[in-house]
């Protein structure tokens, strides 16, 4: 796998394709960096994003695990709403055209809000879905928020 030789060589390789310059002539290995594709450069950077999309996604289930349910006493009834996140999402890619920056990712997930009757219910219902984007910038050799 190149994936490490991609990310540590990304910015410099972004940049040289930025301005059109190509590698012509070289004699480096096939596993240099002067070797390395622009496409697989990207699929390098791409495959760093769905890792990174991964980590955050279990970040956000853990976060959400944490928060306290909303209770609600009504004139009938309790009701009791949480949060939740799913393991679906859907990560896009897009470059820049900026060498300080040179891709964008999209984080598309939903949030999922359950309601129960009461705090120890275990019969709880999805009753709202939202659909939540979030962007990330590729600087430096890594996906920052």
């Amino acid at each position: 796998m190149k994936r490490a030789i991609v990310s540590a060589t990304v910015p410099s390789l972004i940049a040289a394709v930025g301005l059109g310059l190509t590698f012509v002539g070289s004699t480096a290995s096939a596993d240099s960096p002067a070797a390395t594709s622009p496409v697989s450069v990207e699929d390098g950077v791409r495959s760093a994003f769905e890792t990174f999309a991964q980590k955050w996604m279990a970040k956000v289930q853990r976060m959400a695990a944490d928060q306290k349910p909303v209770v609600r006493p009504g004139a009938a009834n309790t009701t009791v709403t949480y949060r939740g996140y799913g393991d679906d999402f859907t990560v896009e890619l897009r470059p820049t055209g900026h060498a300080a920056a040179p891709y964008v990712g999209i984080l598309r997930y939903q949030e999922q809000i359950f309601s129960c009757r009461d705090l120890g219910s275990n019969d709880c219902t999805l009753s709202s879905q939202v659909p939540v984007t979030e962007i990330f910038r590729y600087q430096d050799g890594r996906w920052v928020y």
